[in-house]
């Protein structure tokens, strides 16, 4: 069973001098990102910063977004991971389209991660989520999610990078993640002046079954946890009904509560609930 992040905030790994403070940001995960944050001919002191710090970092969850596996920043990124001492909690593989680039990952570098990410942003790699997805129950048992990257998908497609445009990229992962088990990761809302708008689309895509939305600036966090946390009605709902089911003992079977049947898909709901809520929804 993979750890439940709400929330993933990035870091550039061109910031060193960032990685601290990220992770004391109340993040769930933190994601040095050696990919689109780094420019080209600064990849080899990012990929070299990111890995001294990981190295010697505490007991907080890191990730680590590495260059896609067709390129050659991604084969070093690799390489280097390899040679590390380094075990991190995630790697997000950026632009996968295949099977095969998840396999081989998991074939290079394992023992180097806890969990493997692939990042869905192109239509081709769309297409193939399913088939993606199903890598994790047999080439690439370290994929525990999909995510989405909204940024590429959309100008791929040529569609606008906002809820209208990528709600249906959106469905079609969420389906293909749990088709497989998998976790659902949403993309970052990149318009920093604008919180209301941040929660509005975490409430979305909490309501679509996505688990994690992503992150591109500490301020984020806390809108994004207190979207992700279920309103005091909810909460005592699910624990109410949780109370009512342990009561009855296991043959409970349905029932009615509160005028309403009750079978196990509600109760599923009920626990997801009663989740949620366990987290602080301000860190």
């Amino acid at each position: 069973m993979w750890p439940v992040y709400r929330s993933m905030l990035f870091v550039s790994g061109e910031t060193p001098e960032r990685f601290p403070k990220a992770l004391a940001a109340g993040a769930d995960l933190v994601c040095i990102d050696l990919e689109d944050a780094v420019a080209g001919d600064r990849k080899q002191q990012a990929r070299q910063d990111a890995l001294a710090f990981a190295s010697v970092r505490r007991a907080e969850p890191l990730a680590l977004r590495i260059n896609g596996l067709r390129t050659r920043e991604g084969l070093a990124d690799v390489l280097a991971l390899i040679e590390s001492q380094v075990c991190l909690d995630a790697v997000i593989l950026p632009k996968v389209e295949s099977v095969d680039e998840v396999a081989l990952f998991q074939a290079w570098a394992t023992g180097r991660f806890k969990q493997i990410v692939a990042l869905i942003e192109s239509p081709l790699g769309l297409e193939r989520a399913a088939q993606i997805a199903r890598a994790a129950l047999h080439e690439a048992p370290g994929l525990g999610a999909l995510m989405l990257g909204g940024a590429d998908l959309s100008a791929e497609l040529q569609a606008s990078f906002d809820w209208d445009g990528l709600r249906h990229a959106r469905g079609c992962l969420v389906t293909a993640a749990r088709a497989s088990g998998l976790q659902a990761w949403d993309v970052p809302y990149i318009d920093l002046a604008d919180p209301e708008a941040l929660a509005d689309e975490s409430r979305r895509v909490l309501r679509l079954g996505f688990d994690c939305k992503t992150a591109i600036h500490p301020s984020q966090i806390p809108v994004i946890h207190r979207a992700f946390a279920p309103s005091d009605a909810e909460t005592r709902w699910a624990n109410a009904l949780l109370a009512q089911v342990e009561q009855r003992g296991q043959s409970a079977g349905a029932f009615l509560f509160e005028g309403r049947m009750v079978d196990p898909p509600v109760l599923a709901k009920a626990r997801q609930i009663a989740k949620r809520a366990s987290f602080n929804p301000v860190n």
